[in-house]
């Protein structure tokens, strides 16, 4: 191909960046969009790997739906561990594995909890442990960032 790089086969180009994994997950192992998906470029458009695993591997995605995981990982790209659902579903099978935000996890008293300890000079990362939250969730409350918190 003049001017430019030979095109492979994309699914040659896809499996190239897969591991398998003794959980029976087949992991990405190249670049990761946000939110800790797998990412592949197929030109001229990237999107999450496994969402290109699904079309590659089972069937096209239909229109404004999504691709979820039933082993909650989201590195994972083993067709058999992938289902079509709407944004109803992905909420639902969210809610349901508990990995839906950290917003609704800790009380007021929690967070007086967590203001305390940031003045002990504990590090976020130890208290997002000890509440299970993401570190994220207490640098908000440190900087005055979140009130979303139940009573």
């Amino acid at each position: 191909m003049p001017g430019g790089r030979p095109r492979s086969d994309v699914k040659q180009r896809f499996l190239e960046k897969v591991k398998q994994m003794e959980s029976g997950c087949h992991e990405w192992q190249a670049g990761q969009a946000r939110g800790g998906y797998g990412k592949f470029t197929v030109w001229p458009k990237t999107t999450t790997a496994h969402r290109v695993a699904y079309e590659l591997f089972v069937a096209p995605i239909p229109n404004g739906k999504c691709v979820l995981h039933r082993c909650d990982n989201r590195l994972c790209v083993n067709p058999a561990h992938l289902f079509i659902g709407d944004t109803v579903d992905n909420i639902r099978d969210m809610d349901q594995k508990q990995r839906r935000g950290t917003k609704s996890r800790l009380t007021y008293a929690d967070v007086e909890q967590i203001k305390q300890m940031l003045a002990d000079r504990y590090s976020q990362q130890s208290i997002a442990e000890k509440f299970n939250v993401n570190q994220t969730v207490i640098s908000r409350i440190k900087l005055g960032k979140s009130r979303l918190f139940r009573n």
